[in-house]
């Protein structure tokens, strides 16, 4: 019996030696030929064979084959199949290309369900991961940026935050949200998450910009839904772990212009003490700057310009560590990003881990992603020295870039960085009698905080037979908000208070704020084939949520111990707020869609929502909605396989969104306890000064588009193109009521307007193809624009927000919106009227109406380069057809300190293009009549006349720059545990070009007053407010942003 085992391992020995010398191990990498990028998930099949394998996370593979040779087939989803010749070859590389045919083949729609593009009547565009991460942004918005026609991300301000505001197609709501909804892994959540999402975790982003997802969606969609699908593992059999860092340098791209020839003073006249700079002209003689110290020293500088204002600011360091295990269907991801400002002091840091797994036993899938993020932030509190400033009038109002920007020139400005020590720099002894050291401020008015998101959501799905599934889902998000607002405080002393210093109380303030959302989703799924030429897919669900959320604040005014930040080391009473604010929405909804052999689809969709928000009896609403599609290229036997026209669909679709954009218990007598009611410290509650209508009922949105999908050259050239209108009626707006109803305001459904638009999408690839380098080419357009038709019975106006000399307004016949601000007194050719004595300029009495605030077009360019594993890509993005007012010039000017203070050399001059009012009573131009005094100009009647500071808001930005290289799967396939190796040199944002007359800032930047976590927006998140185009000098300067990553597979 031995020797047969014996015999028989021999023999078997033999017949396995010699099947090895008959076999050869190929390996190589599957890349996409658009992108360069590796692509998991390939199939690697040896053609005629069952022999295959799947790439790995980076389209690496490796597959034993004869060494007689054969043919490798490889194959994806939306790709065209591509065949390689074996021969003597062991490294095989493949590129593959899309199949026009196919053309996106797969998108993410309703509830998280997939569909083939050419069954989708609407608009839908698909981002991946590797497109949104290029250039290492910190969160998914920035991101997305210029990279989708129809898409609006325009960046608010530079801060640790990096705060954005979203719009897809425009507005829809002249008072309410505007922002798209966020389904995140088909779990409809608040787009602030958007913002805390780690971008390394997302496997796509599909934008549905139109409001047809709405009926599947619910009313959040009826802005348009961005749809994120996050990583779920990986299809490789053994665990993938991936680590990547990326360091990156923010500098200030855009600094206000300033006149650097005038300093310190007024009149001409040298003052030591002053912030204006209306003093005389730079001589380099040496100057006495500020008062002699009560010790007799004195500060003497140079009287010459030393530019310090623009240095005052740090080079911001942004650092992100990135952990990940995939391992089929489970996926875990760590991210550390610590932001470190250009605001001195000020940082972020945000710590998160996601889990997603899934398993599937028999005909039940389970599946659970959560995702926990966490934020721990200490930046410069504006708010709190601006409400210190409201109680003392010493000019702090415009915030810390005031005190910065209002510094004269030849102040030095870098030396009062250490106030403790340096005893020009301290609170009493600066130079300033109108200002503080920025420095100090820095130091003394912070706020440091916590945010905490967590999102979680299980899915439960039954496959009850092939065609019909059962699907439940329960998901919980979670914010919660704790901070410390404090102020260390100052006093004045013997030597201070003579000069007008105030007294800086020290301050506490305690938050906690608290958000959640629960959720619960039933619904079936059928997807049938009823016989060869026509299949059918229905969905029927409910779905029902409740949000809640609570903000608590409670502070100590004055503090008894110094720094001590406890509310009760205090005097007096404490004083503090806790608004709560509970609504449910019920929903019930369906669609169903029938396709004819793939080419000709048709959807028909219904939703009713019942919301807490509305009174009893309009509280429940129903909105229809029907597209279909039409591939002509399937449908019409002579245009198959047509080497030129190789995909053609058209698409429509028709909707209407029902919403009731109000904030719960608006329509409810509510109470409040105000200060000081009925009198002294008694307590005392008043109604508040809005009246409810208990017959409002929720606004409509109607939806009309239309477009066509094509494909030429196999797919070589791709251009899509939509036309979009939409009707809002019903808008719930608040109009002035007569106080003797006893309200000052009520809600009504008044307001409509119509908006409508373009959107252009340019696919090339490639555009140029020589030997291994290879060009592509992207591009998108998109213009938009509205009208006001309706406001309100005897009302034709609405102010949406912004100052009393400049402000964006609704105003009927003209586009939502526009600014309507003051200007001088014109003559019927634009000229403009000057006193005939003084040839100072006249101001008109009533406000004019200026260029609409938001953009009418906003296009995106792409080309990209990539040779041998080096990849290069440039994303320019240009937006123009707007309107900003800079309120920042505005302050400028009323110092002295903006370059046009600057003009004539300050000396006597003739208004440009101007004309006196003649005896006769026609216009004269005016050639010799000089205004006196340059001072009284800016600061008087120049800085009244808001025009003045209207400038276009156009803009050339390069967005994106991105230069990667992937080491060869040769030199990696030598060891054994690193699989893959990527280094990339990244930049955003590194220039900047304006229009000459926009001397101040970047036009995307958008004051926005009022933005609070519990009221509109996020001061942390996306902002919601629907001002735009006003900056103002609570905003940080612009920035570019520039660094490296790398990328480790093992």
């Amino acid at each position: 019996m031995k020797k047969i085992l014996l015999l028989s391992l021999l023999l078997l020995s033999v017949f396995l030696n010699e099947a090895m010398a008959q076999t050869k191990t190929i390996t190589g990498r599957v890349t996409d030929a658009t992108t360069g990028e590796g692509m998991p998930g390939v199939t690697v099949q040896l053609k005629g064979t069952s022999t295959a394998a799947p790439t790995d996370v980076n389209g690496g593979y490796s597959i034993a084959v004869p060494t007689t040779g054969g043919t490798l087939v490889f194959s994806f989803i939306g790709y065209t199949n591509q065949e390689i010749a074996i021969g003597n070859q062991t490294t095989i590389n493949a590129r593959l290309a899309t199949d026009a045919r196919a053309l996106g083949e797969v998108v993410v729609t309703a509830l998280g369900i997939e569909r083939q593009k050419k069954e989708v009547g609407y608009a839908a565009t698909t981002v991946t991961e590797e497109v949104i991460t290029r250039a290492a942004p910190v969160n998914v918005a920035t991101g997305l940026q210029g990279k989708v026609s129809g898409l609006n991300i325009t960046t608010t301000n530079s801060g640790v935050f990096e705060n954005v505001k979203i719009n897809l197609r425009g507005i829809r709501s002249l008072t309410g949200n505007n922002n798209p909804l966020l389904l995140l892994d088909g779990v409809p959540s608040d787009i602030n998450y958007l913002s805390s999402l780690n971008p390394n975790d997302i496997d796509n982003v599909t934008v549905l910009k139109g409001s047809s997802g709405a009926a599947l969606y619910g009313p959040d969609a009826r802005n348009g839904v961005i749809v994120v699908t996050t990583k779920k593992g990986s299809l490789d059999e053994k665990p993938v772990i991936t680590l990547s860092h990326s360091t990156q340098l923010t500098q200030i791209s855009f600094f206000p212009k300033f006149q650097e020839k005038f300093g310190s003073g007024g009149g001409g006249e040298y003052i030591p003490y002053e912030n204006w700079s209306w003093g005389p002209e730079f001589d380099g003689s040496e100057v006495l700057l500020g008062d002699p110290l009560a010790n007799g020293n004195e500060q003497r500088v140079a009287y010459s310009a030393r530019n310090d204002r623009k240095k005052f600011f740090d080079t911001g360091v942004t650092t992100q560590n990135n952990v990940s295990l995939a391992i089929k269907d489970f996926y875990i991801s760590l991210q550390d990003a610590v932001v470190k400002g250009i605001v001195p002091d000020d940082k972020n840091r945000r710590t998160g881990i996601r889990l997603n797994t899934g398993r599937e036993y028999g005909r039940v899938k389970v599946g659970l992603n959560t995702n926990y993020i966490q934020q721990n932030y200490n930046v410069f509190d504006d708010a709190s020295m601006a409400s210190w400033n409201s109680s003392n009038n010493v000019g702090l109002n415009q915030g810390l870039m005031n005190l910065i920007f209002n510094t004269p020139a030849h102040a030095p400005l870098l030396n009062y960085k250490d106030f403790e020590n340096n005893e020009f720099a301290t609170y009493n002894n600066y130079f300033n009698h109108y200002g503080i050291n920025p420095y100090f401020a820095l130091d003394n008015w912070r706020r440091d905080g916590k945010r905490e998101d967590l999102i979680t959501n299980l899915d439960l799905s039954f496959k009850a037979t092939d065609w019909l599934s059962l699907n439940y889902r329960a998901a919980l998000t979670s914010q919660n908000i704790s901070e410390r607002t404090t102020s260390k405080g100052e006093n004045p002393n013997s030597f201070g208070s003579p000069r007008g210093v105030k007294t800086i109380p020290g301050t506490v303030s305690e938050r906690s704020f608290r958000n959640i959302r629960l959720s619960s989703e039933a619904f079936a799924n059928i997807n049938k084939e009823i016989n060869e030429d026509f299949k059918i897919n229905a969905v029927v669900g409910t779905y029902v949520r409740q949000d809640q959320a609570r903000d608590t604040r409670v502070g100590a005014t004055q503090l008894v111990v110094p720094e001590l930040f406890n509310i009760s080391n205090r005097v007096g009473q404490l004083t503090g707020s806790s608004p709560e604010r509970t609504s449910r929405l019920f929903s019930l909804y369906g669609s169903v869609g029938l396709s004819y052999r793939g080419w000709a689809n048709l959807e028909v969709t219904g939703r009713n929502d019942q919301t807490s928000v509305l009174a009893i009896g309009n509280n429940s609403f129903f909105y229809p909605g029907v597209s279909g599609s039409l591939v002509l290229t399937d449908a019409i036997g002579a245009l198959q396989d047509n080497n030129i026209l190789s995909y053609l669909k058209l698409r429509g679709s028709w909707n209407q969104t029902g919403n009731a954009d109000i904030a719960p218990y608006l329509l409810a007598a509510t109470f409040g306890q105000p200060a000081g009611f009925p009198f002294g410290s008694l307590p005392g509650f008043t109604a508040n000064n809005t009246t409810y209508d208990a017959n409002l009922k929720p606004e409509f949105i109607e939806s009309r588009e239309i477009g066509i999908e094509t494909g030429f050259l196999d797919g070589r050239i791709n251009i899509e193109a939509t036309y979009y209108n939409q009707d809002m009626d019903d808008q719930i707006i608040d109009v002035d009521v007569s106080s003797a109803t006893g309200y000052t305001k009520a809600y009504v459904n008044a307001a409509s307007f119509i908006n409508k638009g373009v959107e252009l999408d340019l696919r090339i690839t490639p555009l140029v193809e020589l030997g291994d380098v290879k060009i592509d080419f992207r591009a998108n357009a998109t213009y938009n624009t509205t009208e006001v038709t309706k406001i309100f019975e005897g009302l034709d106006q609405l102010p949406i927000g912004g100052y009393t000399t400049a402000a964006n307004y609704a105003i009927k016949g003209y586009p939502a919106f526009v600014f309507r601000a003051t200007d001088y007194n014109r003559d019927p050719e634009g000229r403009v009227i000057v006193d005939a004595s003084t040839g100072m300029p006249t101001q008109n009495p009533a406000t004019q109406i200026f260029g609409r605030t938001m953009p009418t077009w906003i296009m995106g360019f792409n080309p990209s380069v990539s040779w041998k594993g080096i990849n290069l890509s440039v994303l320019a993005e240009y937006k123009t057809g707007h309107y900003a007012y800079h309120d920042i010039g505005n302050a400028m000017a009323w110092t002295g300190v903006s370059e046009a203070t600057a003009s004539n050399s300050r000396q006597n001059f003739v208004f440009p293009n101007s004309v006196i009012l003649g005896a006769d009573g026609n216009y004269v131009p005016n050639t010799n009549v000089t205004i006196n005094g340059a001072e009284n100009f800016y600061t008087g009647i120049y800085r009244t006349v808001a025009s003045n500071f209207i400038t276009s808001a156009a803009s050339w930005r390069l967005r994106e720059v991105a230069l990667s290289y992937e080491l060869p799967s040769s030199l990696i396939s030598r060891q054994k545990v690193v699989k893959g190796v990527s280094v990339a040199l990244t930049g955003r944002n590194l220039f900047l070009w304006l229009p000459k007359t926009n001397v101040y800032s970047d036009p995307d930047f958008t004051y926005s007053p009022g933005e609070t976590n519990f009221g509109t927006g996020n001061s942390t998140g996306v902002t919601s407010g629907n001002q735009a185009g006003i900056t103002n000098s609570t905003i940080n300067p612009p920035v570019r942003t520039f660094g490296g990553s790398v990328t480790l597979t093992f």
